[in-house]
């Protein structure tokens, strides 16, 4: 991983001092569709002021995010690498039902946010306008509001916590067009290489789930 970091921090030194027109600078926000994606996992013998429950939790719909940064594009040839840092803000829900009552007050729809930097590294291909590009993405969580843990804290007396991830990897895909030199739309869609989440844990004992962010991500950027 250093010898790639290395290797890649050398290509843009040598792109920007050999030829300073091919190295530009620019800002760039928009809005991102995520979802905060888990597999069907029932929480058991939740210790409820009702009594024990067994909690299932679903996936919920997709929420709109927003992200604003930085963004630099080094261009040889038709191909291109952009690296790029972003604050971004992505959301997403989770379906909670009472196993045992279908018509309970424990079925509810909750939301999470977080608060992140995302660092996405595109190395892309230009023909004419437009261009398509791939590539890793780093993201470290700043901060979160977690509504499954604090839903849960307040049916139950346990200590309730969650195993969100500080720092997750994936990637990202996309297409995109530059307009007139001055200013690039985008759209990409970024995927997890590693968990988000990792579930929750009340009373001490973890309750695990695989838990990921998934998102569409659509951009407008202004070069300098």
């Amino acid at each position: 991983m250093k010898r790639l970091t290395l290797v890649f921090v050398s290509v843009l030194l040598l792109a920007a001092t050999t030829n300073a027109q091919f190295l530009r600078f620019g800002v760039k926000g928009g809005l991102n569709s995520s979802t905060m994606k888990i597999d069907e996992t029932t929480l058991e013998n939740i210790n409820t002021t009702d009594g024990a429950r067994d909690l299932l939790l679903q996936q919920g719909d997709s929420e709109l995010g927003l992200h604003v940064g930085l963004f630099a594009r080094i261009k040889i040839a038709s191909l291109f690498i952009q690296p790029e840092v972003l604050f971004s803000q992505s959301k997403g829900s989770f379906k909670i039902s009472d196993q045992t009552n279908l018509q309970s007050t424990y079925n509810t729809l909750v939301e999470q946010k977080f608060n992140k930097f995302d660092i996405p590294v595109m190395v892309g291909w230009k023909f004419g306008p437009a261009k398509v590009y791939l590539g890793p993405v780093a993201t470290f969580n700043l901060s979160e509001q977690d509504g499954l843990k604090d839903q849960i804290s307040d049916w139950t007396s346990e200590s309730v916590e969650s195993s969100i991830n500080k720092a997750v990897f994936g990637y990202q895909a996309g297409v995109g067009l530059d307009i007139f030199k001055f200013a690039t739309f985008d759209v990409k869609y970024e995927g997890n290489l590693s968990k988000f989440g990792e579930g929750v844990v009340i009373a001490g004992q973890e309750r695990k789930f695989d838990q990921r962010n998934p998102q569409w991500i659509f951009s407008l950027g202004i070069f300098f």
